[in-house]
């Protein structure tokens, strides 16, 4: 899929894996409805069976994805992006330098503890983004929403679907890209 072939229905109900920003650039501009994300959280993890996540040791990749996630995104749609806390200052810089606002923030309680420090890290976060004047979903959902623990088998943060669902419901319409 090159040049201006591209059109929104070129991407329903399909699988693209690959470099994302690439994969965004062949996208035709404010084609998408809703975007959830699940970004590297820039803290170099490595679990203790040695697995790593791409591009979690650099921030190169932040602002060229954010960017592009603005571009296809349609005026008035929103995104939910999870991101690192401790790494909120480059998230939120990246997320309103491409034009977004911040209009919410969901915490997501897990069922244990990922690591101990000073404190006992048992949630995930990620902030509600508009692009331009947004409407008010009819039902809201909550801003904290259980996420059952399975066994983070193909990921580190592997998220539950029945704890995304939701969200997808609620800031898609239906048939929406």
């Amino acid at each position: 899929m090159t040049g201006n072939t591209n059109t929104p229905t070129n991407f329903r109900n399909t699988i693209l894996n690959g470099d994302s920003v690439e994969l965004m650039r062949a996208m035709p501009r404010n084609a998408v409805d809703f975007i959830l994300t699940d970004p590297p959280y820039l803290v170099n993890y490595q679990s203790r069976d040695g697995r790593k996540v791409r591009n979690d040791d650099n921030a190169r990749w932040l602002r060229p994805a954010v960017n592009q996630m603005h571009r296809v995104l349609k005026w008035g749609g929103l995104a939910v992006s999870f991101y690192g806390w401790n790494k909120i200052d480059l998230f939120a810089e990246a997320w309103k330098a491409a034009g977004f606002r911040m209009v919410g923030h969901i915490v997501f309680r897990k069922s244990y503890a990922s690591s101990s420090g000073f404190l006992r890290y048992e949630h995930e976060s990620a902030y509600l983004l508009a692009k331009g004047n947004v409407k008010r979903p009819g039902q809201s959902v909550p801003d904290v929403i259980d996420m059952p623990y399975f066994g983070n088998k193909l990921h580190p943060t592997q998220k539950p679907v029945a704890s995304l669902l939701p969200l997808v419901e609620t800031f898609c319409p239906v048939g929406g890209l």
